[in-house]
């Protein structure tokens, strides 16, 4: 049986310790803090995330790294700016044969790079794989029907890991375009905050329809950039995850935008929110990608002049709104 570690004790971890339960797999959860370990261990609950579900007995808890010595599959559930620190630190308790499942979404603001580049500069011995797609934690936690894509550039990790997580609610589908699947995860928060901001300014469902078909489109653009394969995007990684981020309550790039869109400022929305906003650093990798490859993302640049330009959201969409004419698809067609 595989051992696996999950290393992060947030929502996105314990939702997916619970389905390895439910398969009967052997986990364990990493947490940093001690308290929540001992809090979990006498209550049974979080004291802060995914507060209605029970831990069952065979989820492991520990806030000890040395818990990875020897297991299989390592599974890094933290928030994305921190993988590089992560993977620096839980590396000395790795073996050669560690799979890395990267389930955290975002681009380094400081290089713009993903989660498989940190990977490999840090860990290049060990297989890389990513989970990814529209899966809420407190969706999944609840068993409710999900479908996510593990992929990897291995597609024997691909079919190992679709095997271990694949159940009658979770649904796992499997390819091989690793670039795709995280850009497309990375942006669809900054998306999701955009539509937050229009909900919070009292815009309608049309705008928000418009804004996340267009928002695809401007991923796509990055990602054809970055040599991915363009079906990704309309996929479950790409139109899937945009769809349930840009649209849905428990999306937390959703809710910070729509804070945006009724003044809250930008320094206090992961306090508002509560957990952290991945979308407000993965704009700025956006932002200066955008400018690098000269692509066209008037909506992602908009999003960024509102979030750290203090732009006016009504004068950055009368903007959008009134920009030159153009063809739906005709600059698409080389896609």
């Amino acid at each position: 049986m595989m051992k696996t570690c999950i290393v992060g004790g947030g929502s996105w971890g314990i939702a997916l310790a619970s389905v390895l339960s439910t398969n009967g797999r052997d986990v364990t959860l990493y947490m940093r803090s001690s308290e929540q370990k001992e809090y979990i261990l006498k209550n049974k609950r979080s004291p802060k995330y995914l507060k209605d579900f029970i831990f069952p007995d065979n989820i492991n808890l520990t806030d000890d790294l040395r818990s990875l010595d020897g297991c299989d599959l390592a599974v890094i559930a933290t928030p994305f700016q921190k993988m590089e620190e992560i993977l620096i630190e839980i590396k000395p308790h790795l073996s050669q044969k560690t799979i890395i499942l990267n389930v955290s979404k975002g681009l380094n603001i400081e290089n713009c790079e993903t989660g498989e580049y940190f990977a490999n500069k840090i860990c290049p011995d060990n297989k890389y794989a990513v989970l990814s797609g529209p899966s809420h934690a407190e969706e999944v936690s609840k068993k409710m029907i999900t479908t996510v894509v593990i992929c990897s550039k291995d597609i024997e990790v691909a079919k190992s890991l679709q095997d271990l997580f694949m159940n009658e609610y979770f649904r796992v589908y499997i390819h091989t375009d690793v670039s795709g699947v995280e850009v497309a995860g990375a942006l669809k928060n900054v998306i999701a905050i955009g539509s937050g901001i229009l909900k919070g300014i009292n815009e309608g469902d049309n705008a928000r329809a418009a804004l996340i078909t267009r928002g695809l489109f401007e991923i796509a653009r990055l990602g054809k950039k970055l040599n991915c394969n363009m079906m990704t995007f309309m996929g479950l990684a790409g139109m899937g995850d945009l769809i349930v981020t840009a649209t849905s309550v428990h999306s937390r790039n959703f809710r910070a935008g729509v804070l945006i869109g009724k003044g809250v400022p930008v320094e206090r929305l992961e306090d508002e929110v509560g957990e952290t906003v991945e979308g407000l650093k993965t704009v700025k990798a956006a932002h200066i990608l955008s400018q690098k490859y000269n692509i066209e993302m008037p909506i992602t640049e908009a999003i960024y002049k509102g979030i750290y330009e203090n732009k006016d959201p009504h004068k950055a969409i009368l903007e959008l709104m009134t920009r030159s004419k153009k063809h739906e698809f005709l600059e698409e067609m080389v896609l």
